[in-house]
C-alpha cells in the first residue's frame, strides 16, 4: 500500500493534524469472533517478537482491514482502526502476506488479516508533537539514511527553513526528495484531535558534531479510510480564518493567608484599570478573567473560611463590573495557618480542574503568593501532588502558569525554597520557568507587574497574528534590553495560537504513511521536538494506580525489602511500556527474580528514570534519597487518579467498546 507524494506533502502543509491514530486493548475492538466458529479457532500460543522468550508479535490495524474466515478470502468483517491484535500464524495466499490474529494472548483466535492493513506494535510507547513555543516542524525522511544525511549536513536548520518554504508554496517536493512530509504548521491538540505516532524503530546516532541524537521511525494512521482525491492546500487567508476570535482564559490564584491583604488590594487596583482599558477597546468578550484564592484546611485550622475557593470562573464572569465584585468579595484571613508553606497547590487544583479550559485558546494562571508549597509528601498538603506532577497536570491542560513570588522580609528563610519549587512548577517547554519574583516584596512593584502582566495578555488577544509572525527563532532567542515578561507572554502566545488555529481548523490526515524523524529540535538539539507517551486503558491505569499504592503502602509498612521494592516497582514501569495487559500477572511483578528484565527492556525507544536505574543506583541511595522514590510514588498515585477521573479527556476509539477500553497518553515522565 502506497501513498500519493504529491497529496501527502500537500495535506501535511495544511492541516493541523497529521494523524489520529491510537491503540485499544481488548476483545471489544472487534465485537464477537466470526460467526460459527471455524476450526482453527482453537487454543494455541502466539508468535514471539524475534529473540524473545515470553514477549508476542502484535499489530495495529489501519483503516479498511478487514477479519476473514481463510486467508485470501474478500469482503470479511471491518475491524476498527488501532485495534491491537496478536499474531498467531503468518502465512501467504493470493501473492501476499496473510495473519492469523486474535484480540488477547489466550489462545482465541478471530480470523485472517491481510499483513499490509497492519503496522507492527512491538510496544505501547509512542509520540506526540511538543510544544511549538520555540521548536522548528518536524520533518518526516523517507529512509534512516535521509534524516542521518540531513541532521549531519552543514546546516540543517537551515535546509530545513528551506523545505517548509517550499511545502507551503507547492504543496510538494521533487519525487526524488528525501523529505515525504512535514508536521502540520498548526500544533494539534490531543483532546481536541486525538493522534499519535507508533514508534516502529528507534536508534541512536553519533553526528559529526559530537552530539547524539536519537532517529525514530513512526507510523501514522488516521481512522478514515483514503479519499479519492486529496483537497487543495487552502489559501493563506483560509489558513488563518478565525484567528481574529481567538479568546483567552486569565486566571488569578491567589494566596489569602493573613500577610496578603496589601498584595489583593494591590491586584484588585490594578485590574481595574486593566479591565476598563479592555472594555473601551471591546476586548472583554475575547479574554476574560477569573479568581481562586486558597487559605488552609478550615475543620483543622480555626479561623480559616475556606481550603480553596473559585470566586470568578471565567466562563461565567463577563464583565469588569462582574471580576471586580468577585475580588472586592477576597479577604485576606487574619488567623494563622499551620505551617510557614502553604497549601497552594489546593489553590492551583481547584484552579486547573473546576475551570472549563476548553472554551478558550489562550490559558493562563497568574500565581500570587509570598510562601513556599507545601508538597505531596507534607502531612499538612490536601492534594497528595509534588511540584512535578501539579506542572504535568496543567500542561496536559495546555495551561501556562505564571508565578509572582513576593519575597517579602518576612519569609526570607523560605525564599530559596519556594524559588526553587516555583521555577520548576512554571517551567514551559522551549521557553524555560516563568517565574517573576517581586524582590522585598516591593507593592508598588507588584502592582506593576500584575498591570504588565494582566495588559500584555489583553494584547495578545487583540492581535495574535504578530505572536504567530514572530516565529520559532524570535521566541527562542530573548532580547536582553527588552521586558522579560512580555518576552515570556509573546513566546508561550505563539504556542497558545497554533494550538487555537489546530483546533479551529480540523482537517482530515492523510490515511497512513511511515518515515523517519529527528526527536530533536534541527536548530536547538537540546529541545524535544516530541513527547513520549505510553498508551493506556482505564483499566491498565487503575492497574497501574492500584501497583503503586500498593508497593508504596507495603514498603512503608515494613512488608517490602529496599530489594524486593526496588524490583517490583521497577517491573511495574517495564509491563506498562512493553505490555500493560500483563501488569497483574504474577512473573511480571517481579521481573528481575523471573529473568526477564532484560527481555522487557531491550528495544524499547525510551525508557522512565527507574526503568534504566540499576539496583546497585538504588542501594547506594541515602535513606533520604529512597525516601524520595517513595514520596515521589504517592504523588504519582494522587496524578493517576486525576487521569482516570478526567472523563473528557479519555478518548473512546471504538464507539462499541466499554468504558474501561477507553484510552488515554500517558506522559512517560509521570510512569515510575
Amino acid at each position: 500500500m502506497t501513498l500519493d507524494r504529491r497529496r501527502l506533502l500537500a495535506l501535511a502543509a495544511s492541516t493541523p493534524a497529521i494523524t489520529a491514530p491510537g491503540a485499544l486493548m481488548g476483545t471489544a475492538l472487534v465485537g464477537t469472533a466470526l460467526v460459527g466458529s471455524p476450526a482453527w479457532a482453537q487454543a494455541r500460543t502466539p508468535l514471539l517478537l524475534e529473540g524473545k522468550k515470553t514477549l508476542y508479535q502484535r499489530i495495529l490495524t489501519r483503516p479498511g482491514a478487514t477479519l476473514v474466515g481463510k486467508p485470501g478470502e474478500s469482503g470479511g468483517r471491518a475491524v476498527e482502526p488501532f485495534s491491537v491484535f496478536f499474531i498467531y500464524e503468518r502465512t501467504d495466499a493470493g501473492g501476499k502476506p496473510w495473519l492469523l490474529v486474535g484480540a488477547a494472548s489466550d489462545g482465541k483466535t478471530q480470523g485472517y488479516i491481510a499483513e499490509m492493513d497492519s503496522v507492527p506494535w512491538r510496544h505501547m510507547i509512542t509520540l506526540a508533537f511538543a510544544s511549538p513555543t520555540t521548536r522548528e516542524r518536524v520533518l518526516f525522511f523517507r529512509d534512516k539514511a535521509g534524516v542521518t544525511d540531513f541532521i549531519n549536513g552543514p546546516d540543517p536548520a537551515g535546509e530545513a527553513a528551506k523545505v517548509l518554504k517550499e511545502i507551503s508554496a507547492k504543496g510538494a517536493l521533487p519525487p526524488t526528495h528525501p523529505v515525504i512530509a512535514a508536521e502540520p504548521d498548526k500544533y494539534v491538540d490531543l483532546q481536541k484531535s486525538f493522534y499519535l505516532l507508533p514508534v516502529l524503530e528507534a536508534s541512536s546516532s553519533l553526528l559529526k558534531s559530537g552530539h547524539r541524537m536519537r532517529v525514530v521511525k513512526v507510523a501514522s494512521i488516521t481512522r478514515d479510510a483514503p479519499a479519492a482525491a486529496a483537497p487543495a492546500a487552502p489559501a493563506p487567508a483560509q489558513q488563518d480564518a478565525g484567528i481574529a476570535n481567538f479568546n483567552s482564559a486569565v486566571v488569578f490564584v491567589i494566596d489569602a493567608s493573613a500577610s496578603m491583604q496589601p498584595y489583593i488590594d494591590r491586584t484588585r487596583k490594578a485590574m481595574e484599570e486593566v479591565l476598563r482599558a479592555a472594555e473601551a477597546a471591546k476586548l472583554t468578550e475575547r479574554i476574560r478573567f477569573g479568581l481562586v484564592a486558597y487559605q488552609d484546611d478550615p475543620k483543622k485550622t480555626p479561623g480559616m473560611e475556606y481550603l480553596s475557593k473559585v470566586f470568578a470562573d471565567p466562563g461565567e464572569t463577563r464583565t469588569r463590573e462582574q471580576f471586580m465584585t468577585a475580588m472586592q468579595g477576597l479577604k485576606a484571613t487574619t488567623s494563622s495557618t499551620r505551617a510557614q508553606a502553604e497549601d497552594a497547590y489546593a489553590g492551583l487544583d481547584d484552579a486547573l480542574r473546576r475551570i472549563n479550559w476548553g472554551r478558550f485558546g489562550g490559558r493562563y494562571v497568574v500565581f500570587i503568593t509570598d510562601a513556599s508549597a507545601r508538597e505531596g509528601n507534607s502531612p499538612l498538603a490536601s492534594t497528595g501532588l509534588a511540584t512535578a506532577q501539579m506542572r504535568q497536570q496543567a500542561q496536559e491542560r495546555g495551561v501556562a502558569i505564571y508565578a509572582l513570588h513576593l519575597k517579602t522580609p518576612e519569609s526570607q528563610a523560605d525564599h530559596a525554597a519556594a524559588e526553587s519549587q516555583y521555577r520548576r512548577l512554571t517551567a514551559w517547554p522551549g521557553r524555560g520557568s516563568l517565574y517573576f519574583p517581586v524582590d522585598a516584596g516591593d507593592p508598588a512593584k507588584f502592582e506593576s507587574d500584575v498591570k504588565r502582566m494582566a495588559q500584555a495578555l489583553v494584547d495578545q488577544v487583540a492581535a495574535p497574528q504578530k505572536a504567530l509572525a514572530a516565529g520559532p527563532q524570535a521566541a527562542a532567542k530573548p532580547d536582553p534590553k527588552a521586558d522579560p515578561m512580555k518576552q515570556s507572554i509573546d513566546a508561550v502566545g505563539r504556542a497558545m495560537v497554533l494550538a487555537y488555529l489546530g483546533r479551529q481548523q480540523g482537517v482530515k490526515a492523510p490515511p497512513m504513511f511511515e518515515s523517519w524523524a529527528t526527536d530533536r529540535d534541527v536548530r536547538n538539539r537540546e529541545l524535544p521536538s516530541f513527547t513520549v507517551r505510553v498508551l493506556l486503558t482505564k483499566n491498565q491505569l487503575s492497574d497501574l494506580l492500584a501497583t503503586v499504592r500498593r508497593l508504596g503502602e507495603a514498603y512503608e509498612r515494613s512488608q517490602l525489602d529496599p530489594a524486593n521494592f526496588f524490583n517490583q516497582l521497577r517491573s511495574a514501569a517495564a509491563a506498562m511500556g512493553r505490555d500493560p495487559s500483563r501488569l497483574g500477572q504474577s512473573n511480571v511483578r517481579n521481573l528481575e527474580q523471573a529473568g526477564l528484565m532484560a527481555e522487557y527492556l531491550e528495544g524499547l525507544p525510551y525508557q522512565s528514570t527507574l526503568m534504566g536505574m540499576a539496583f546497585d543506583t538504588w542501594k547506594n541511595m541515602s535513606v533520604g534519597q529512597q525516601q524520595a522514590v517513595v514520596d515521589n510514588l504517592k504523588s504519582l498515585a494522587s496524578l493517576y487518579q486525576r487521569f482516570n477521573d478526567d472523563v473528557d479527556r479519555w478518548v473512546k476509539l471504538n464507539p462499541a467498546a466499554g468504558d474501561g477500553d477507553r484510552v488515554f497518553p500517558v506522559p512517560l515522565d509521570t510512569l515510575p
